[in-house]
């Protein structure tokens, strides 16, 4: 069954830095509104799920954690609830320094710096934010207390955006078809698109990853796999 995209509306997209190999931990600097108080959790993804690396309290909004040097490909996770699986923010590293800024309770609008790699994807995702899922977010909770009418109109308005965000997407995955970011989101959005689209997308992958064999396995299962 394919996953719905506003599902994805509400998933954290990928953040990276580059490359800096010279030190053996890089650091991780979070300025997060609204947080006082609050323990955060840093882990990355390992074969079998989430592992641990580290774990701060934020205090007069701010923190900060070392996180030793890995494979620049490794895919790093915050979240407040050690044991979730959603409600969490997703980025990279590179192995570089990195600090995140926003509000604790608003990750999706959560910023990150780090080098023009990072700032190129951090472009994308805010125009994305802008453009579709803040108005979609609107639109369903507008739903809420509107008329069966007008249910109809604002459901016809969100079909609308659905198609623009994933066309905006589609195209960003296409211009950085030699990109493991490009990579990245076309396996976080290959259950959502249709599957002609995903093996037109997948066969114009260049310079593979792990993204991209995931992408290329999907696609080897056949149709059956949506």
């Amino acid at each position: 069954m394919k996953k719905s995209l506003l599902s994805l509306v509400a998933a954290a997209l990928v953040f990276c830095g580059c490359s800096n190999k010279s030190a053996e931990t890089s650091t991780l600097t979070l300025n997060l509104g609204n947080a006082d108080g609050r323990t955060v959790y840093l882990c990355w993804t390992a074969d079998d799920g989430m592992a641990m690396v580290d774990s701060t309290v934020i205090t007069d909004g701010t923190a900060m954690i070392a996180i030793p040097h890995s494979d620049s490909l490794t895919l790093y996770t915050i979240k407040y609830d050690k044991d979730a699986e959603c409600g969490v923010f997703s980025f990279f590293t590179e192995n570089q320094n990195t600090t995140i800024t926003g509000d604790a309770d608003n990750m999706p609008h959560w910023t990150v710096e780090g080098c023009q790699t990072m700032n190129e994807l951090s472009a994308h995702h805010q125009k994305s934010i802008e453009l579709y899922e803040d108005r979609i977010i609107a639109i369903y909770a507008e739903m809420m207390e509107s008329d069966p009418k007008k249910v109809e109109e604002l459901n016809t308005e969100v079909q609308v955006l659905q198609k623009g965000y994933s066309d905006y997407q589609v195209e960003f995955i296409r211009s950085h078809s030699d990109s493991y970011i490009g990579h990245y989101l076309l396996d976080l959005m290959k259950e959502s698109l249709d599957f002609s689209l995903v093996s037109e997308l997948a066969a114009g992958l260049t310079n593979e990853s792990t993204f991209s064999r995931s992408v290329k396995e999907y696609v080897e299962k056949g149709p059956l796999a949506e």
